[in-house]
């Protein structure tokens, strides 16, 4: 389902013509496997070179390569639909919102590797890792992923700070030293208090990490390395709780390539011999 989901998160980053190529593929993306892209050009309007250009823009070699991902991706959801928890009448309430849960979760973490490659994982890690200090923000249900973020990073032994006022975090970012790096966590992108944020540490020039819903906002055109979460689930609560785990998933994912570092083991050493005391007092 990620060759679909890619296309639905670029929508407005396309030209008129490759919105239009979009549009159709969405809409009949059970038929696509018998289009040679010389007929899906024909059937859309547009050349056939532009079919092959859309399919380089989507990161795919050519269009055999889209076709096949997208055919893989309808037979995926006809087999998630066929089991869908909804169709089996033996499964209590619970059960089937555990199965729809579970679901979603698999989708949502499943492709997030192919829209967040690894040198661009390890461009972030290394940015956390050089920081001075550091200053994560998020905004509703991604300010608790900030703030987990903020205990994984002091566990080694870096200086991050977090605040859930946007008021207290433009102050604090006002205390960052130069070489400092700011972690803006927002599912659309376009809050107005991470926005402001973002634009006074672009003032100072500081770097910025972006993690975003998959699609074009105002928060990652501006940041120096984006990161991004799948919009795959349906139900607006399920939704949430996705987007919120898939962020989480990706910033454990930032902490563990930190982790692989020698001079973070100390720290994780020295980290693990405070909680022992804690849990003693």
């Amino acid at each position: 389902m990620l060759s679909l989901l890619k296309i639905k998160g670029m929508l407005d980053q396309l030209s008129a013509s490759e919105r239009k190529l979009a549009d159709f593929i969405l809409d009949n993306s059970n038929l696509l496997r018998d289009y040679s892209s010389q007929q899906l050009a024909d059937a859309v309007g547009i050349s056939q070179s532009s079919v092959v250009k859309f399919c380089q823009k989507l990161g795919y070699k050519g269009y055999p390569d889209l076709k096949l991902a997208i055919t893989e991706a309808v037979v995926t959801a006809t087999t998630l639909q066929r089991e869908a928890p909804e169709n089996n009448a033996e499964l209590s309430g619970l059960a089937q919102l555990a199965e729809q849960l579970q679901q979603s979760l698999w989708q949502g973490l499943r492709g997030l590797l192919t829209i967040n490659p690894e040198s661009r994982l390890q461009q972030a890690a290394k940015l956390l890792q050089q920081a001075r200090q550091i200053l994560l923000a998020g905004s509703a249900h991604s300010a608790v992923v900030a703030a987990d973020m903020q205990s994984r990073l002091l566990e080694l032994g870096k200086l991050a700070l977090f605040h859930s006022d946007p008021a207290v975090s433009l102050q604090l970012a006002r205390t960052l030293p130069e070489g400092s790096i700011v972690l803006l966590i927002s599912d659309s992108g376009e809050n107005a208090d991470l926005l402001r944020l973002e634009k006074y540490a672009k003032r100072r020039q500081l770097q910025i990490i972006s993690l975003t819903r998959f699609q074009t906002s105002a928060q990652s055109a501006v940041a120096d390395v984006t990161l991004f979460t799948l919009d795959t689930a349906t139900d607006e609560h399920l939704a949430r709780l996705v987007t919120q785990q898939a962020q989480q998933h990706l910033c454990h994912l930032l902490y563990l390539l930190l982790c692989q570092s020698p001079s973070y083991r100390q720290h994780i050493t020295e980290h693990n011999k405070l909680l022992a005391l804690l849990e003693k007092s």
